[in-house]
């Protein structure tokens, strides 16, 4: 089995984030006024983000493997979210806007963004399919 890790420590700063992953990179999140001060993005943009990284990522590789001219890649991801608390998700929307630098060849390249998103991509996995979160508290003094 394979694991991954990420840490949110609180900066102490109204509700402002530090996130450090398993690999050592860092990011923030923050809320906007009242609660936080806009100085990061919101978890659930960072989420959406991750998926639109994460498929990204993948159609760039897939399109190279397939040989498709591939010029710049924009992944832009749209959620719909309830409006009662907690708000979460009810449908998510994957745009992918591909610049090419040449003739492609549409079925390799809609295979290739299929295969990103449905075979590649474990935060697209995690999404559709769900997953069993589990929490509990440590203590410390």
């Amino acid at each position: 089995m394979t694991t991954s890790k990420a840490t949110a420590r609180w900066t102490g700063d109204k509700v402002r984030f530090e996130v450090e992953s398993g690999s050592g990179h860092k990011a923030e999140i923050d809320e906007a006024p009242v609660f936080g001060e806009d100085r990061a993005m919101r978890p659930t943009e960072m989420l959406l983000g991750a998926l639109g990284g994460c498929t990204g990522l993948n159609a760039v590789l897939l399109l190279r493997k397939f040989k498709q001219p591939l010029k710049a890649l924009e992944v832009e991801v749209e959620g719909e979210r309830d409006e009662e608390w907690p708000k979460a998700f009810n449908k998510i929307q994957i745009t992918f806007h591909c610049t090419w630098e040449g003739d492609i060849d549409k079925k390799a390249v809609e295979q290739a963004i299929d295969m990103a998103c449905h075979r590649y991509c474990p935060i697209h996995a995690t999404l559709s399919r769900g997953v069993k979160i589990e929490h509990r508290r440590k203590d410390s003094h």
